[in-house]
């Protein structure tokens, strides 16, 4: 029994199956009903939404269809990554499988990594980490206590994290991960 897709145009270019799906080299999938809706999630990923299993739906981001649909499965410890950074171009020729690490450095290197002012759910600014920086700098044998009084009404947690060196501004970071 040969299968019927509503809504493939074949002068788009390539298309591959995808379980019971038809996904475009662009991007574009089309089920037996017709094309699927394509979501924009929080962070600017396209999201499609399967039905795999019967009934069961599973939200997937798009980048992953299409990789998995024209270059195959992608390793449990690996992410797929656009290579030039852009969440909307999802071609196939754009995606490549490689660690978080490698895609977080490569979107250092592109400009695109989101961290500290940058982030839309940053909470507290990188003026205020360096503040604090200052602070921690200048008083050296401070205990947290003490610093967490002097420095109210920025949380214990926020002075801990960064005495410690475990929070860091943006371009601190950005630094960091160039020289590693």
């Amino acid at each position: 029994m040969t299968m019927v897709f509503i809504g493939i145009d074949q002068k788009q270019g390539l298309w591959k199956p995808f379980y019971s799906y038809m996904v475009s080299e662009h991007g574009e999938i089309v089920g037996k009903k017709g094309p699927l809706t394509k979501i924009v999630d929080k962070d600017g990923y396209y999201r499609v939404c399967f039905r795999i299993a019967k009934g069961k739906q599973k939200k997937i981001h798009l980048h992953r269809v299409v990789y998995m649909a024209f270059c195959g499965e992608i390793p449990p410890d690996m992410v797929c990554c656009h290579i030039d950074s852009n969440r909307t171009n999802n071609h196939y020729t754009n995606l490549k499988v490689a660690t978080q690490k490698e895609n977080i450095n490569d979107k250092v290197l592109n400009g695109t990594w989101q961290a500290g002012d940058t982030h839309p759910n940053t909470v507290y600014p990188d003026s205020a980490v360096e503040m604090v920086q200052k602070v921690i700098a200048d008083n050296p044998d401070l205990k947290l206590r003490e610093l967490v009084k002097m420095l109210a009404p920025l949380p214990r947690h926020l002075i801990f994290d960064i005495k410690r060196g475990k929070r860091k501004t943006r371009e601190q970071r950005i630094q960091e991960r160039l020289t590693t």
